[in-house]
């Protein structure tokens, strides 16, 4: 039994090994969107971007192996239970590392001020599924964690599952990191000189830009992700060679609708109100059309009758 659990033990770093190498190999040619959406990784130089999600992607890969080191039950007790604290710090240390590669020095990120951005808010509200699932799902493909939000349209996480269920949560901590950047270093002009493709030096379309960012985060707080929960849906990006995509996947997040804002409900409300009106609108057209034509069928149909028969007479004298 010892000798099986090492053997799965040693399986599960060489997937890890793999499926990270592979990350990176992405990386590299990855330097595109593949969708309209916006990220704000998109105000980022190439070379940049690239340096971050690096970064990125060792410091999960670190993270990962930290945890595999420890008992199965272990691992899966301490993500479970300290989840959010895990995914906090691994952003912040990113954070800190991708500064430090930029400007040379040793860069401190106050912790405090980091969870106090919406992004890092957002991402901090869905760990389960950004975070603990991929986890769960590469040290045991059958998960309970991951069947319960996955199955029965997905019932264990092949290996190309868990590798976008990595690149999604790369991407995601890329994005909250940029975020946070752009919230609190992007007034002093040398930072966005360093950091900041060129078109982005204006301050017009810097801000224009951040702004857009911060109306696409708000819709998709209160919109759209009411409606995703709703639907049982749940929008991941990939990393491809050819850019990074968007993909709608199933997954069913139904128990988080308790945990909405009440402006978030609000959503989720006038969707029901919708589909209520709707199907009180087909069934009066329904009730009407029918009627109508019982109408046209039997009444007209009978004087026009009656009027053919009077003209046929008429004529006959």
């Amino acid at each position: 039994m010892e000798r099986i659990k090492k053997e799965d033990s040693r399986n599960t770093k060489l997937l890890v090994s793999n499926l990270f190498s592979k990350a990176l190999y992405k990386i590299k040619f990855s330097d595109k969107k593949a969708n309209q959406f916006l990220l704000s990784t998109d105000l980022l130089k190439n070379s940049v971007k690239k340096d971050l999600l690096v970064i990125t992607i060792l410091r999960v890969e670190k993270i990962f192996n930290e945890l595999l080191l420890r008992p199965k039950t272990e691992a899966f007790t301490v993500v479970q239970t300290q989840g959010n604290l895990i995914l906090t710090r691994l952003i912040k240390n990113v954070c800190e590392d991708f500064l430090t590669k930029q400007y040379g020095y040793k860069v401190k990120i106050d912790l405090q001020e980091l969870k106090q951005s919406l992004y890092t808010k957002n991402l901090l509200r869905d760990t389960e599924i950004i975070f603990q699932v991929p986890f769960f799902a590469l040290v045991d493909p059958k998960s309970p964690l991951f069947r319960l939000i996955y199955y029965p349209i997905y019932n264990s996480a092949s290996i190309s599952f868990i590798e976008a269920l990595i690149d999604n949560l790369v991407l995601e901590i890329g994005n909250c990191v940029t975020c946070f950047l752009i919230l609190n270093y992007s007034s002093v002009y040398s930072f966005r000189q360093t950091l900041y493709r060129s078109k982005f030096l204006s301050l017009r379309n810097f801000e224009r830009f951040k702004n857009n960012l911060n109306w696409q985060a708000n819709i998709k707080n209160y919109i759209n992700r009411p409606i995703s929960l709703y639907n049982n849906k749940h929008e991941i990006y990939v990393l491809r060679t050819s850019g990074i995509y968007c993909r709608t996947i199933y997954a069913n997040r139904s128990k988080e609708i308790a945990s909405l804002s009440k402006v978030s409900l609000v959503t989720i409300v006038f969707i029901e109100l919708r589909d209520f009106v709707s199907s009180r609108l087909d069934e009066t057209l329904f009730i009407v059309t029918k009627g109508l034509r019982f109408t046209l069928t039997s009444v007209i149909g009978q004087v026009i009758g009656l009027i053919w028969r009077g003209v046929i007479e008429g004529l006959k004298k």
